[in-house]
């Protein structure tokens, strides 16, 4: 079954694509109602997940299109919206949108192609497991029958063993009988996987034993465990649940994943990969207050290519895109990981460096100059002006104050002529 997305956004294209494709439908994108209309007339779809708003008509529109031509009239139509506006979505519905979702409801998105295409997750998904026991009559069934279903098993006879492994290996699961020989029982090794830092602390734990009491049982769930199944294994009931808790997993990973990619395109610029203003704004008033706070120097650079106009002038506007973009690879690298680099407005691009006063930021921002003079970006001879100012610890400032005497320094060193340095000290 095949799903067609139209969004204008190629980024948010890749994210609604993902979620789609995660609940078992193919899907192609465009990014205008005409062209998905176009497509629709010659290409059968099973379901359409359109953007409120494009840029030749609104879903309202487009599901009217679609409804009045008997070859596509019966296609759901599922609306992806950030709009709350009540009118609007009635105004949705009765043109013939089917469904509607907000824009950050990926999960919610994912579970309904899940149910549409009626897909029930394969009794085989893929799955890379870590096995720990001791008995190998036991393994050596277990192991058949896991590898018959297409998973990848790593087998250990001791908890010792297989917390090695877990360390130096990616599992989707970690199967463990609960009593082990050596020190490290099945109960040891959930309390230890707990106890970890990061995301590998919350892979899927099933435990199986001979023990088939309620207290072991609940104590384990309460150490961490997900899952636990009583011997002898029943083949079936021991793929089902292996099968629920890799299925969560992997749908976990993928919200973990697209949830950090929403946060990058909130906080970075798409041309440059540097930090956008919205996110420079937020985290320079922290730094500044600390700064003012514990008497710690901060300064700003503010750099900006000389002559812009003659280039978009004389080449297309993808060669300065190029300039840019090239200018902020080389800044990522100038500059130490608490430092901020960020495109702010236009060609105007900002560091905001920690713990560096305007006479090490003046160091810095030469070697930048004189690297950029040299990087002669999309083969053209290419300077920028440089202005630079840092706090003063006399009196409590925010980053408006930097920015402005900052633009200052840097609009002096351009009516110098340009591929100039100006430092100035903020006076109140």
């Amino acid at each position: 079954m095949e799903g067609l997305i139209v969004e204008p956004s190629r980024t948010y294209q890749k994210l609604l694509s993902s979620a789609i494709e995660l609940g078992g439908l193919e899907t192609k994108q465009v990014s205008t109602g005409s062209e998905a209309l176009m497509l629709l007339r010659n290409q059968p779809f099973d379901l359409v997940f359109i953007a409120m708003h494009l840029q030749d008509m609104n879903a309202s529109k487009f599901s009217s299109h679609l409804r009045a031509d008997s070859h596509t009239c019966q296609i759901p139509v599922v609306m992806i919206t950030s709009n709350e506006d009540k009118e609007l979505l009635d105004e949705a519905f009765s043109a013939g949108v089917t469904e509607i979702f907000a824009k950050h409801e990926l999960d919610k998105i994912t579970s309904y192609a899940a149910r549409f295409s009626k897909k029930k997750y394969s009794k085989t998904i893929s799955g890379h497991i870590l096995y720990i026991e001791d008995s190998q009559t036991t393994a050596n069934q277990t192991l058949t029958i896991l590898q018959d279903n297409g998973y990848t098993v790593d087998h250990f006879t001791s908890g010792e063993e297989g917390m090695l492994a877990f360390h130096k290996n990616v599992y989707d699961l970690v199967l463990t009988d609960m009593l082990l020989k050596g020190k490290l029982n099945g109960r040891g090794t959930v309390k230890a996987i707990r106890q970890l830092e990061g995301q590998n602390k919350n892979i899927p734990l099933l435990i199986f034993s001979v023990l088939d009491d309620v207290a072991h049982k609940a104590e384990l769930l309460r150490l961490g465990a997900n899952d636990y199944v009583t011997k002898p294994l029943i083949q079936e009931e021991l793929l089902a649940r292996i099968n629920n808790l890799i299925t969560g997993k992997k749908l976990l990973d993928k919200s973990i994943a697209q949830q950090n990619l929403l946060q990058e395109i909130a906080m970075k610029d798409p041309l440059t990969g540097l930090y956008n203003r919205y996110f420079l704004l937020e985290a320079a008033a922290s730094k500044i207050r600390d700064a003012t706070r514990h008497n710690i120097p901060c300064s700003l650079i503010v750099i900006n290519t000389d002559h812009p106009r003659l280039i978009n002038e004389n080449y297309d506007h993808s060669r300065s895109d190029i300039i840019l973009k090239d200018i902020a690879s080389l800044l990522r690298k100038s500059i130490r990981r608490e430092d901020i680099a960020a495109r702010f407005d236009g060609e105007e691009l900002v560091l905001l460096l920690s713990h560096c006063n305007i006479a090490d930021a003046t160091i810095i921002a030469e070697k930048i100059r004189k690297s950029i003079e040299n990087l002669q970006p999309s083969s053209l001879n290419t300077t920028v002006s440089i202005g630079i100012t840092e706090t003063h610890h006399e009196f409590a400032l925010d980053f408006s104050d930097l920015l402005r005497t900052a633009r200052e320094a840097l609009h002096l060193a351009q009516l110098n002529g340009g591929n100039e340095i100006v430092a100035r000290t903020i006076r109140q």
